[in-house]
Parts: C-alpha cells; sequence; structure tokens
C-alpha cells in the first residue's frame, strides 16, 4: 500500500557489473549521506519493498548492493525505478532549513502580507535555488533566505518574499 512518509531519494539507472550492482541517481544534493543509509524500499505493485544495502560505494556516482541479489538477471525489474526511505531516516534541518517538497505548494506572499502565488516549483541550480511562483503570472526569484525569502511558516502554508525581487519580475 502506498506510504505518505515514503520519500524518493533516488532512482536506479542501471546494472553495475555482473554481480548484482546498481548504478543510481541521487535526487539529493548530498551523496555523502547514502553511505549511513542501511535499506531502501521499492515500489512493486503499489506495495513497498524493503531492500537490505549489503554494500554501497559514494564516488562519482553512487552504487549500491542488495543483500540477497548477486547477479543482473534477479534486479532487471528495477531498473528505471525509484528508492524510497522512510521520512525518519531524512536528517534533522537547521533552523531556516526547509526541504524541498515542504516548500511546493505554500502560498507565496510579499512583506505587506498580499498573496501572490503559490510556489509551484523549485529549480535547482549551481549557486542558489529558483522558485517558481505561479499567480496572475509564472515568475522566478532566487531562494536566499534572509534576502529574497523573509520567513517561512510551514503551520501556516505560507512564504513570504522581499516585494523587491516581486517588483523586479517584469
Amino acid at each position: 500500500m502506498l506510504d505518505s512518509k515514503k520519500i524518493p531519494i533516488a532512482k536506479i539507472q542501471a546494472h553495475q557489473g555482473l554481480d548484482g550492482w546498481l548504478k543510481i541517481y541521487s535526487y539529493s544534493e548530498t551523496k555523502d549521506k547514502f553511505a549511513n543509509y542501511k535499506y531502501f524500499f521499492v515500489l512493486e505493485d503499489e506495495n513497498y519493498t524493503r531492500l537490505e544495502i549489503e554494500k554501497i560505494k559514494v564516488e562519482k556516482s553512487i552504487k549500491v548492493k542488495f543483500k540477497n541479489f548477486n547477479s543482473r538477471e534477479e534486479l532487471n525489474e528495477h531498473i528505471g525505478g525509484e528508492l524510497y526511505i522512510d521520512q525518519d531516516q531524512l536528517g534533522v534541518l537547521e533552523e531556516n532549513q526547509f526541504y524541498c517538497r515542504d516548500l511546493i505548494g505554500l502560498n507565496v506572499y510579499i512583506d505587506d502580507n498580499k498573496k501572490i502565488g503559490v510556489l509551484s516549483d523549485i529549480i535547482e541550480t549551481g549557486s542558489n535555488d529558483v522558485l517558481v511562483i505561479k499567480g496572475d503570472k509564472e515568475f522566478l526569484i532566487p531562494y536566499i533566505y534572509g534576502e529574497s525569502v523573509k520567513k517561512v511558516n510551514l503551520e501556516e502554508n505560507k512564504i513570504f518574499i522581499n516585494e523587491i525581487y516581486y517588483e523586479r519580475r517584469d
């Protein structure tokens, strides 16, 4: 059964060798966290199956070997699929840090509490992430907490941006 507390964290890209290793693509900007995971979940027929990690290598790419899988053929059905973790496997964030998935869908306001749209997407770039806000028009602003983004209130489903960035949108 689908579980809303499962978070997609990576995609299985391809086989890596002949003995059950897989190459995965991380959705996270930091690959180093992968070395700490002991298991992942895969979705099979609308149910999550837990796969125990035998070994994981975090190098230029991430490679994983699951227990009890020792050949390419045993893993064919998972190529192209996603790997999930439990929400409680995520690290604890510092103050004023947020997971992108928690920000998408928030109502966006400018300094004077005027609603201007909804945060529809976040584009990851090399420097600052970029917020995609849909209102009367779609516009982009850099995600710089304390400058372009003044405050985030997850409980009230609100994000406040600096009015200067809203005025620059045209």
